[in-house]
């Protein structure tokens, strides 16, 4: 679900807090994971050049634990909380923006290679190219996102 800044910050804050000791960017876009009320993961995308820049991706485990085994293995089956939730954000958002990602994490990096996440910048520099572009403005824009640094 998405959400705007105020509702994110009250669903996911703490989550987002736990994982990064910093609090929920304050600005758009939010999208959360819920079950039952309770919120499973975050993720934040910021609007960039007409792309965006996913980032603060958290998941609560103690969430995902406390359900049922057939629960689990149904989110499982479909990649993970994170993944499920990052296929349904991804559909939200400009289906022609690039999707930046600066990805440390090995096992962050196997969920975001599975949902289209390709390496185009050395060591973290990630991007799900979803509008045709020459490789010569993909290198242009890949400069640009380098420039960045981690986000």
């Amino acid at each position: 679900t998405e959400l705007d800044d105020a509702d994110a910050a009250a669903i996911a804050g703490a989550l987002f807090e736990r994982k990064f000791r910093q609090p929920i960017p304050g600005f758009p876009r939010h999208f959360v994971a819920r079950i039952d009320e309770r919120c499973a993961g975050y993720v934040h995308y910021t609007p960039w050049q007409g792309d965006f820049l996913c980032g603060g991706l958290c998941i609560d485990n103690r969430v995902y634990r406390e359900l049922p085994a057939a629960s689990r293995a149904w989110i499982r089956e479909r990649g993970g909380i994170a993944e499920i939730m990052m296929r349904a954000a991804h559909a939200q958002l400009d289906a022609t923006a690039t999707i930046w990602g600066y990805i440390g994490d090995k096992q962050a990096e196997a969920v975001d290679r599975r949902v289209g996440f390709v390496p185009v910048a050395e060591p973290y520099l990630f991007a799900i190219w979803r509008a045709p572009l020459s490789d010569a403005e993909k290198s242009a824009r890949v400069a640009e996102a380098v420039k960045l640094g981690p986000f």
